[in-house]
């Protein structure tokens, strides 16, 4: 089973990744900001996002290759077209994807950044607001994950509603 976690800065994508792959008997948590953290980056540039695509399905491939079945990958699908992609590349690997879009009241969101404390909070702080403009019409436009809303939740909560709804 491939888990992909779908939303914008500060919904809790990271930590919920993390405490969803702790349910699996065994799994692997793939953040793709890290695993595409190459520099300069160029989220706008498609050669990038296909490297990114790409180097995601390999290392599902190697890890079921090596009897890991269960993955948790989440980073920010900010189209249904970007999502697809990656869904594409991964179904040949694993048909059983379950996708899921965290939202959050924006001034909570807010609250979260902030209190991560990250050297780049200014532009963290601008991005949010972008990013949720372009994911709410995104999911208008087609499907970006089901979704679940961490507003006044915790991890546990978040990933008990994921782990109810994988099936």
């Amino acid at each position: 089973m491939i888990i992909i976690i779908n939303g914008s800065l500060g919904v809790g994508k990271s930590a919920s990744s993390w405490a969803l792959a702790e349910k699996f008997e065994k799994s692997v948590m793939l953040d793709a900001d890290y695993i595409g953290a190459i520099f300069p980056r160029d989220y706008k540039n498609s050669d990038w996002t296909e490297y990114l695509y790409k180097t995601i399905a390999n290392l599902v491939e190697f890890h079921k290759k090596n009897n890991i079945e269960n993955f948790v990958i989440n980073y920010v699908f900010e189209t249904p077209k970007s999502l697809s992609a990656l869904v594409n590349k991964l179904s040949a690997i694993d048909e059983n994807i379950k996708i899921f879009y965290l939202s959050c009241n924006e001034e909570e969101q807010r609250q979260r950044i902030i209190k991560r404390n990250n050297s780049r909070l200014a532009w963290e702080l601008e991005r949010f607001l972008e990013l949720n403009e372009i994911l709410r019409a995104s999911a208008l436009s087609g499907s970006i994950g089901f979704d679940i809303n961490t507003s006044k939740k915790t991890v546990a909560q978040v990933v008990e509603e994921i782990w109810q709804n994988r099936l």
